[in-house]
């Protein structure tokens, strides 16, 4: 045998009696698992081997068919299973899944995952929410998939596609893996599992049975924003923040206690997460253990060099600097920076954000992976006070969305101020404020000298609910529309009408604030608009008992809904053409100038808040919905919103016009419908326009479908 044969076979046999060494190393290694040190019912400590790994599946869910687009939460999926992955998870990750994906996934967790005994099994959701009132007064919630239609406009296809907290239930239960936790960025109700809110224990041999635990980001009648807090309070607390016992571990019930304290402060009480463990008894005993890398959990990952430590730090902000007890070591995303065994202070930091520091334990061999959330640092605001005469009088900031306080914290920039109270002249004016300002204002209105004649076109008394009136004087206009307006219906014959008589039109259609205050209800679609949006979803009928109540209610004035021909009157404002300033150029949802300037169409009505509509079908956008009031330009007489935003009943029955002049008309005497008028934020262009009829039963109601009131 030569030399070179002989070399060989040396080598060889070295490397089958070295791996024959390794490998029980190995084998051992990996059958240990994920071990944690816990408390024995005597005090003592022992290992207990937990897991033999973690399994997650992650759904987001951004670009739907029928519902509102959300484009964060694929994104926010995978910020989730990014960080899964570095504590160790075993990730799927399914983006914008159909039903039929989404199921499949779920099944592929239970049974191909999800039957090994000493598997951890998480599932994160991100996307819509939906909740349906059972017959039995119980609510039922629901995640929906990208196809699934909207349960007001498919019920049917609703069930077939969505899957329900009920199902939700039945994969937990058919999953054998002995801990499961779900986490749901959505809202939605239901009884899937009962709230708890415990004190945080330490790890202790209990801890090891079965459970079910589940956390929601908020309630079914909270928005969840598109943006999501509860996703960025979540990866903070698995990050270390949420191991409130400081013991290294990260149990779910800690994690739930975290994200229902964390989240309730960061949305300023606008999000209430929900945390509990299923109502099975046999499946409510234990708690999902977090292991976390500092912690004294055996995590088997294999260090860069013996007897050094490591960090590597990830961020959403990129080129964040990124500093060891002070010393800068470099910056956002970094990656195996050696440091001393031990403890040191770790800070990220960069320009207009917030900064991190946390304090962190480094041990030899280990490699600590840290996911940082740096947020923006809020701006210096100032804050704007106003003092008034009357004392009770209102006060709204027409230009900006939240109602008006004493104090109120705003961005620097420009404000429009109204001040008005029930017999005074109302006050407008332009309000500059700086950042860090504190401003007060001292604005004395001017009384109304109840005894001198109103003459004045366009003068405004409030009421004591802050509802703005403005003067209207009697005259002569040609009601209808002019055979060669585009858009024209054959109902619009045109006529000369003469008010005798003026009154007070008011200046935006009622509010869901206004209506709440006399009716201690709100039965609108748009809820989340807020209280200085339209009211909508009321019938003619109740809408005569909301005026029998203010009326009772107020003393002062008579109040009642407008006759056609006064309606039509006030939104011409004396123009003779198919809007108040001008012209029609778009009949359906295009662009038309003018209407944009002073209304709310199909062409312009898209929304951001949660629970809008999808317009798409009728050539609007995907989420439509109501605006707040008075955001366009008004009429010449000061009158907000005539066109568009919500339909608007009138007093009158619908009838044929007459062919001559009238004087003071009231419509017929009776009929099947009333009138509305002035079209709304899902109709064409074309139903805008002032000369516009159409008319529903008296105890009809829709989205679509408000009022304003007219005061004698």
């Amino acid at each position: 045998m030569d030399v070179n044969r002989i070399r060989i076979l040396m080598i060889s046999l070295f490397m089958l009696i070295l791996c024959s060494l390794l490998l029980p190393l190995s084998i051992s290694a990996f059958s240990r698992g994920i071990i944690v040190k816990a408390k024995t019912s005597s005090g003592t400590i022992k290992e207990i081997k937990l897991y033999s790994g973690y399994h997650a599946l992650i759904i987001g869910v951004s670009d739907y068919d029928s519902w509102p687009d959300l484009p964060n939460a694929t994104k926010d999926a995978q910020d989730v299973a990014r960080v899964l992955k570095k504590m160790g998870f075993k990730v799927k990750t399914v983006t914008n899944p159909s039903s039929l994906e989404l199921k499949k996934a779920l099944n592929n967790m239970t049974y191909k995952y999800g039957r090994e005994t000493n598997r951890a099994i998480l599932f994160y959701y991100a996307g819509h929410g939906e909740t349906e009132k059972m017959a039995d007064g119980t609510r039922l919630g629901y995640i929906i998939p990208r196809d699934c239609p909207l349960l007001r406009d498919n019920p049917n296809g609703f069930i077939n596609k969505a899957v329900s907290m009920k199902d939700i239930e039945v994969y937990s239960l058919r999953i054998r893996s002995k801990h499961v936790l779900m986490l749901f960025d959505s809202c939605f109700s239901g009884s899937l599992f009962s709230l708890v809110r415990a004190v945080p224990e330490d790890i202790t041999e209990k801890s090891t049975l079965p459970v079910r635990q589940y956390i929601t980001a908020g309630t079914e009648d909270e928005a969840v924003p598109d943006r999501s807090m509860f996703k960025r309070c979540l990866l903070l607390g698995l990050e270390g923040d949420a191991d409130l016992t400081r013991d290294g571990y990260i149990t779910g019930t800690e994690l739930g206690l975290y994200l229902s304290d964390k989240v309730v402060q960061s949305t300023r009480r606008a999000q209430h997460p929900q945390y509990g463990k299923i109502r099975t008894p046999e499946l409510a005993r234990g708690d999902f253990i977090f292991h976390l890398a500092s912690s004294s959990a055996v995590v088997d990952l294999p260090g860069k060099k013996v007897g050094r430590s490591f960090l590597s730090v990830e961020s959403n902000v990129i080129g964040a600097g990124v500093f060891v007890d002070d010393r800068y070591v470099g910056s956002t995303n970094l990656s195996d920076v050696e440091v001393k065994p031990g403890e040191h202070n770790i800070g990220v930091k960069k320009d207009g954000y917030e900064s991190y520091t946390k304090r962190i334990r480094f041990e030899k061999g280990r490699t600590r992976d840290l996911y940082v959330i740096l947020d923006r640092k809020a701006s210096l605001k100032g804050r704007l006070y106003v003092d008034t005469q009357p004392e009770n009088a209102r006060v709204r900031i027409l230009n900006i969305g939240p109602a008006f306080n004493q104090g109120i914290k705003l961005e620097a920039g420009r404000y429009h101020v109204e001040v008005s109270a029930d017999g005074y002249e109302t006050q407008k004016m332009w309000v500059s404020l700086s950042a860090g300002q504190d401003k007060t204002l001292d604005i004395h209105l001017k009384p109304i000298d109840k005894y001198r004649p109103v003459t004045s076109q366009g003068q405004k008394v409030a009421n004591s609910l802050g509802m703005e009136f403005v003067y209207v004087q009697p005259g002569t206009f040609m009601m209808g529309s002019p055979s060669n307006e585009p858009g024209r219906d054959n109902d619009e014959r045109q006529h000369r009408v003469t008010l005798t008589k003026g009154f007070y039109m008011q200046s935006t259609e009622v509010t869901q604030g206004q209506w709440k205050a006399v009716m201690g209800n709100n039965p609108s679609k748009f809820k989340n608009c807020g209280d200085d949006c339209p009211i909508e979803q009321v019938s003619w009928n109740d809408v005569q008992q909301f005026i029998r109540k203010l009326n009772q209610r107020e003393g002062s004035g008579t109040y009642r809904l407008p006759t056609e021909a006064e309606w039509e009157y006030a939104a011409r404002a004396g123009s003779t053409m198919a809007f108040a300033n001008g012209g029609i150029s778009e009949l359906k949802c295009g662009f038309d100038s003018n209407l944009d300037a002073i209304g709310w169409y199909c062409g312009n009505s898209g929304v951001s808040y949660s629970g809008c509509y999808n317009a798409s079908k009728w050539g609007g956008p995907k989420c439509a919905g109501t605006h707040l009031v008075a955001q366009k330009q008004p009429n010449a007489w000061g009158l907000y919103d005539m066109h568009g935003n919500v339909w608007e009943w009138c007093q009158d029955w619908k009838g044929d016009y007459p062919s001559g002049s009238v004087t003071n008309p009231t419509g017929p005497s009776g009929g099947s419908g009333r009138v509305e008028r002035g079209g709304s934020w899902i109709r064409y262009a074309s139903y805008c326009r002032s000369a516009l009829r159409d008319y529903v039963t008296p105890g009809f109601w829709y989205s679509r479908l408000g009022f304003r009131l007219l005061r004698e």
